[in-house]
């Protein structure tokens, strides 16, 4: 009886962690696939695939190193599909978890903070508030804005909120979390006011 006794705060805790276990295991999962079906296209485009391209500026698909530009981000997004993985799975060494969690956090806040930034800038072309290429917003003519105000940075913003809910999984410790959340926060604030201000990192 006594050895029940002692197990039992063990055992609590065991169950508590349960769903947040699977919970990470599903969003590991979702990390994965939602980076790779961005990977396909970027593949694709790399190889000298044409479907698609008018989703893009017409002066950014023609610049000479659009093959390779799509070749390093498909190479970039299958190392983050394999991100959620690694954090769900790698327990040790510490050194590479640490580096692992700080990858993820750059990660999802220039992710987040450009997706944010994205979406809210070309709101404000449709709306006639900003101009594009010094003209005013003309759906036939700026049909890229339109790809991007509604597929792509969309997908940017997904990714990066994926990638910041799975370090917060990923961290046991309340005091930990609250300063994940804090990091995220302050990171995309310092995003979007340095991309008002010009210098768009994200």
């Amino acid at each position: 009886m006594a050895n029940t006794k002692v197990n039992e705060p063990e055992l609590l805790n065991q169950k508590l962690m349960q769903p947040q276990k699977r919970s990470l295991m599903w969003l590991g999962y979702a990390v994965f696939i939602w980076s790779l079906i961005y990977v396909i296209p970027h593949l694709y485009w790399a190889l000298g695939g044409t479907i698609g391209i008018s989703m893009f500026k017409a002066s950014i698909s023609e610049l000479s190193y659009w093959k390779m530009a799509n070749l390093i981000a498909s190479i970039f997004l299958a190392a983050v599909a394999f991100l959620g993985f690694a954090l769900i799975y790698l327990k040790r060494p510490l050194v590479i978890r640490r580096l692992l969690f700080a990858i993820t956090l750059v990660g999802c806040l220039l992710s987040t903070s450009h997706g944010v930034f994205g979406i809210i800038y070309r709101i404000f072309q449709v709306a006639g508030v900003v101009e594009v290429d010094s003209d005013p917003f003309n759906s036939s003519k700026h049909a890229y804005v339109l790809w991007d105000l509604f597929l792509i940075e969309p997908w940017i913003t997904i990714e990066g909120i994926l990638l910041g809910i799975v370090g917060l999984f990923c961290l046991n410790d309340l005091k930990k979390k609250k300063v994940w959340l804090i990091l995220y926060v302050v990171g995309i604030m310092v995003g979007l006011i340095t991309a008002v201000l010009g210098s768009r990192f994200a």
